[in-house]
């Protein structure tokens, strides 16, 4: 069969391939929907591409354009390619990865036609909303991708609907429905199915993330110190130690040149390590960092299989953190390291540039020589600073040259790099092995759970050096010219004018404002929840799961437990199903007219084949020497449009008269028999 439509001729196959308008404007919602998340790592030319792309398909949509012919749909698949092999340079990564799936998925829409080019941006849009975890793995992004889930499956829903019933609204109910339904499946496979290794690798983000770096100036720090971003949670296994004992390490600071500490060629991993005294016991929760440093207090002795503990006393993932990463750690804190020093270290931690800072080499030496030996050169140094320095987050701005001799002479202000950074150049200017550490100082509790949690303004620089007999020394120059902020944070520490320079989400988590505190403190415990147990369920989690659940974890019981798991879930949906199905209460109007026409079955007056309600009570009406026009007219009102606000009225008007249109039907017939 064949309709002409226009002069051509539309077959019937093509007729039931078209998209229906209503779920193309879903899809193409769902498309923007999908889009979203992914703006803040493509480039702004490509969403310019996307925009171009829609208003183009909306034009066909609405008639007043055409499909665009295959030359210029050819030119803007090689105009795109072109781009993004000219905006990404040589590498291929994972912005890169994505900028092309977002382009074919654009350029899709100037070709959908039929409802299989439908099918095909929908799957895509379902691979859009996985490849978005790959940036963001929190609460707000995984809510936000289950509401994008729901407006595509709605837009699903839509194709597989006649086209003149295509609801959105009530697409949307269903797509609702149907992925809850879908949820308990989903928590059975994620809770017991088996954690396996990728089948290929992602290539890496080239995002900027914030936080320590393995470059640093002593402006860097300060700069963080404005930042409320989270770094980490930590969750100790027993008494959290003090603020003032809160130092946790990253990185370590070995080389200076131009007025800049960097971290210098990596040193090898330790064999082994001593085993000391389990003081503290903790597990940390990571943000994704794209390097390989992890954070540890003090001396860390037990550690991962997947984490490796360097020469200098840091930890170090195998693998780049990309997500949210898990790892437990023990610390001793009065391990002595390194009691006797390689003379290789003793170079390297000494090492200076030459003809740099002329003054504070000259002040250091002669500081060595009047007191004779290192600790006593230190507290020296400690009086200095408390005596004449300037904590600040605005220090003024320092040379590349001679960079340390203006901080120590001139200015006298600074903040925690600036000060570590010009002990250590003293202490290796007189001969002593020093290094600056950087990483974080401190931490705030979670009221509500008890966690830690340790986010960028934080960040902290502190200085070891070695002394004969006792190893690597820890101080921290900072606690003498701010003491405040080792021992209660750095909110304690600033004065007012740097506190106005901070953000409000800032301050408040300073402690600044107490009902937005807890409302943080609340959402963070959210977040934290679920690292625990959604992002942070790591293949070691899962092990652990299962051994409480199972015992002796075998491939046999695992199986077990999935198809027991499964068959309950696909159960429960079953039940739910089922109780969706059951006999809906009826319509008062509904019930009314279903016993009159009972009732006058049994008088021999019952509807004919064929006859509507609306046909039946005018009959009967005239035969009752009644209005039969206006019975129908309720009848229609009441039984077509029971959702009307007229409805009621209609109802009990219309029961009033099949009862005079009984009455009136049973005195005619008798009136007739006699």
């Amino acid at each position: 069969m064949a309709l002409s439509l226009f002069g051509g001729t539309v077959s019937g196959s093509e007729i039931a391939e078209q998209i229906p308008r209503n779920a193309l404007a879903l899809l193409m919602v769902g498309q923007l929907v999908v889009i979203i998340p992914l703006i803040p790592y493509i480039s702004l030319w490509i969403i310019a591409v996307c925009l171009f792309c829609g208003l183009w398909r909306g034009q066909v949509h609405v008639g007043r354009w055409s499909y665009p012919p295959p030359w210029v749909k050819m030119l803007l698949v090689i105009a795109s390619f072109v781009s993004i092999a000219l905006v990404g340079g040589r590498t291929f990564n994972l912005e890169a990865a994505t900028s092309l799936l977002v382009l074919a998925f654009a350029l899709k829409l100037l070709e959908m036609r039929t409802r299989r080019d439908a099918y095909l941006v929908i799957y895509l849009c379902y691979f859009l909303i996985a490849n978005g975890f790959l940036f963001n793995q929190s609460v707000a992004m995984a809510s936000y991708e289950v509401l994008a889930m729901v407006v595509v499956t709605a837009a699903l829903v839509g194709l597989n609907q006649l086209q003149t019933r295509v609801r959105p609204i009530a697409g949307l109910w269903t797509a609702g429905g149907l992925v809850l339904q879908a949820l308990p499946l989903t928590l059975v496979l994620f809770l017991l199915f088996p954690r396996v290794g990728p089948l290929w690798s992602v290539p890496l983000p080239n995002t900027a993330l914030t936080g320590l770096a393995e470059k640093i100036t002593p402006g860097d720090v300060a700069a963080l110190a404005q930042s409320d971003e989270l770094s980490f949670r930590a969750v100790f296994e027993g008494d959290i130690p003090d603020f003032r004992d809160l130092y946790w390490r990253g990185l370590v600071y070995s080389e200076f040149e131009s007025g800049t500490w960097s971290v210098g060629p990596q040193m090898g991993a330790l064999s082994q390590v001593e085993a000391g005294n389990a003081d503290y016991t903790y597990q940390i929760f990571l943000q994704p960092t794209q390097t390989r440093w992890l954070y540890t207090l003090d001396t860390p002795t037990r550690y991962g299989s997947k984490v490796e503990l360097l020469r200098d006393y840091r930890l170090q993932s195998r693998e780049p953190v990309l997500s949210v990463y898990r790892y437990r750690v023990e610390s001793d804190k009065d391990l002595v390291r390194d009691i006797e020093l390689p003379r290789w270290i003793r170079q390297r931690e000494t090492a200076l540039p030459e003809n740099d800072n002329p003054r504070i080499r000259a002040y250091a030496q002669a500081l060595l020589k009047e007191h004779g030996e290192a600790r006593l050169m230190v507290q020296a140094m400690m009086l200095a600073l408390e005596q004449g320095f300037t904590y600040t987050l605005k220090p003024p701005r320092l040379p590349r040259r001679n960079a340390i001799d203006a901080l120590w002479f001139d200015t006298r202000e600074g903040f925690c790099s600036h000060f570590a950074g010009a002990v250590v150049f003293a202490l290796r200017a007189a001969g002593i092995p020093a290094r600056m550490v950087g990483g974080y100082q401190g931490g705030e509790i979670n009221p509500v759970t008890g966690h830690m949690v340790v986010r960028q303004y934080l960040a902290h620089a502190w200085v070891e050096y070695w002394v004969p007999g006792r190893g690597w020394v820890r101080i921290d120059p900072t606690s003498a010219v701010a003491p405040e902020r080792v021992e209660s944070g750095l909110g304690a520490a600033l004065s007012s004018t740097d506190l106005a320079t901070l953000s409000l989400l800032t301050t408040t988590r300073m402690g600044q404002g107490e009902l937005l505190s807890d409302v943080l403190a609340w959402m963070d415990m959210l977040e934290h929840q679920w690292n625990l147990w959604v992002v942070g369920y790591d293949a070691n989690t899962q092990k652990s799961v299962l051994e409480e659940l199972l015992g002796d974890v075998t491939p046999a019981k695992i199986g077990i437990a999935i198809a027991i798991g499964g068959g309950v879930s696909l159960f429960l949906v079953s039940i739910a199903l089922f109780w969706r199905r059951l006999p809906q209460p009826r319509h008062p109007a509904e019930k009314a007219f279903t016993a009159f026409c009972s009732t006058m079955e049994r008088h021999g007056l019952g509807r004919m084949p064929g006859e509507t309600p609306a046909s039946y009570l005018h009959r009967l009406g005239d035969l009752a020497y009644l209005d039969g026009a206006h019975v129908a007219r309720l009848a229609q009102s009441a039984l077509y449009d029971p959702e009307s606000k007229s409805s009621m009225v209609a109802t009990k008007s219309l029961r009033q008269w099949l009862h005079r249109l009984h009455l009136n039907l049973i005195f005619v017939k008798r009136r007739t028999i006699r």
